[in-house]
């Protein structure tokens, strides 16, 4: 009842340090599909979306059944979108969070969700594009002009309707 008045009252951590210690003496029992949903979001509303993501895949793999079935199936993905980084460091985090909104959107085509995931994706594929805008022109910078041209020619065939294209076209 504590951990459930912390979480109804924004009080993830201290939620999650009860629900820790919880869930394991309610596994098997009705209240544990509640408890390990209040679990998983309790870690994503307090930014640790590693441990979101794993929480909320786990639970989805517990409860195939469930309601909460495709609200932890968004969240899972969102929290991988959420570790993605800033454009300029490596980009494995960003692939793979569109690769997880894109299941859930394949899985749940007509959700709730779906447009908040179509808008995800876009952001971190302006992203991906950023990157290799950035390092493509980088060669350009360094007065490498004909690494330039290629990088250039090659990111404008790769990414047809990038932001970037008239730029990299210049």
């Amino acid at each position: 009842t504590a951990a459930e008045e912390y979480y109804n009252n924004g009080e993830y951590r201290r939620s999650n340090r009860l629900l820790e210690q919880l869930v394991p003496a309610y596994r098997g029992k009705p209240q544990a599909e509640r408890l390990v949903y209040f679990f998983a979001d309790s870690y994503f509303q307090t930014g640790n979306y590693y441990l979101a993501s794993y929480k909320f895949e786990s639970f989805i793999k517990s409860f195939p059944k469930s309601q909460k079935q495709e609200e932890a199936s968004f969240f899972a993905a969102k929290s991988h979108y959420m570790m993605s980084p800033n454009y300029s460091l490596d980009q494995e985090e960003t692939n793979k969070a569109i690769e997880k909104l894109q299941i859930f959107m394949n899985n749940y085509p007509k959700s709730n969700f779906t447009e908040e995931c179509n808008r995800l994706i876009s952001e971190l594929q302006n992203k991906i594009e950023k990157k290799e805008f950035e390092i493509a022109k980088q060669y350009y910078t360094i007065y490498d002009y004909r690494a330039a041209i290629k990088s250039l020619d090659n990111f404008i065939a790769e990414f047809v309707g990038s932001i970037f294209r008239e730029e990299a076209l210049y």
